[in-house]
């Protein structure tokens, strides 16, 4: 009996210990498929052979996907998201988010407002075969009254989340699209009045810039699924030109956070490979 109680608490220490290691620390950095889009444009990388590229190139199994990416003649073809989702699965890679649209909260009466948001349906279904756990989605709130715009874009965006809910899916909202909805503080207090728990927030530290994106990233953060790491030039050290990300990271990492922070690269004088790789080593500096 004695050595049975004692293999058996050595088996439950070890199960424990396995499961502490197994946590991740930090975020985990993943890959916006828009940071290569040059390469899109340029035919020298195909949507269906981009998972195996991220990780073979950057060593990125975290992918999310871009409506802007995709063949236009296979955009409404579900064989084109299934074969997508198996050459994922090849490359030992998740696509975790579906990019798409902006979200029209701007009607001027709540039914054209709930239209809107269901116009998106596809969008979680595309998603839904693609086996993703986030929709990304822009806010076109309407300008004028504070309080006005956020009631307008909860009526527009709930049917969606009731939509994503059923699909096993997350609405995460993207700042931009509007003054409004540029705001974090904003889109904050949309998820907090929304209280759903299929729409969430996506920090984007560039769509941010105008209004203060260490601020508006603060209060994004306990409602936040998704991290966008918004990169341009870089100086000698390796830094960021646009942000201090070291204060940006912190408070990623202070609220808490251990879902994917996506590199999202816009800049010109690096390459699309050369540009993610340094923001890719510029995310590993902040990881716990």
């Amino acid at each position: 009996m004695k050595l049975h109680i004692v293999l058996t608490f050595g088996l439950l220490a070890w199960m424990s210990l396995g499961s502490v290691v197994a946590a991740p620390k930090s975020y985990t950095i993943g890959l916006s498929m828009y940071s290569l889009r040059q390469l899109f444009f340029d035919d020298k990388l195909t949507a269906l052979d981009y998972p195996d590229f991220a990780k073979k190139t950057f060593g990125i199994t975290k992918i999310d996907v871009w409506e802007g990416g995709f063949p236009k003649d296979r955009i409404n073809d579900p064989k084109f998201y299934q074969e997508l989702k198996a050459r994922a699965d090849m490359a030992g890679s998740e696509i975790f988010l579906y990019m798409t649209g902006a979200v029209d909260a701007r009607g001027k009466t709540a039914k054209e407002r709930k239209v809107q948001g269901k116009k998106f349906f596809d969008a979680v279904d595309k998603s839904a075969l693609l086996g993703c756990t986030f929709v990304r989605v822009f806010l076109r709130a309407p300008n004028g009254d504070r309080e006005q715009a956020l009631k307008s874009s909860a009526e527009a965006l709930r049917p969606l989340a009731k939509y994503a809910k059923k699909k096993g899916i997350t609405i995460v909202i993207e700042p931009g699209a509007s003054e409004w909805s540029k705001q974090g503080r904003f889109l904050a207090d949309l998820a907090k009045l929304m209280d759903h728990p299929r729409l969430r927030l996506m920090p984007d530290f560039g769509k941010m810039k105008a209004h203060d994106p260490y601020g508006g990233t603060r209060a994004m953060m306990p409602y936040t699924d998704s991290v966008s790491a918004k990169s341009h030039d870089f100086d000698e050290q390796g830094n960021s030109t646009d942000f201090d990300y070291a204060r940006l990271m912190k408070t990623v990492n202070e609220a808490g956070f251990k879902g994917i922070v996506a590199i999202e690269y816009e800049g010109k004088k690096l390459g699309p490979v050369e540009g993610v790789k340094a923001t890719r080593k510029l995310l590993q500096r902040f990881q716990p």
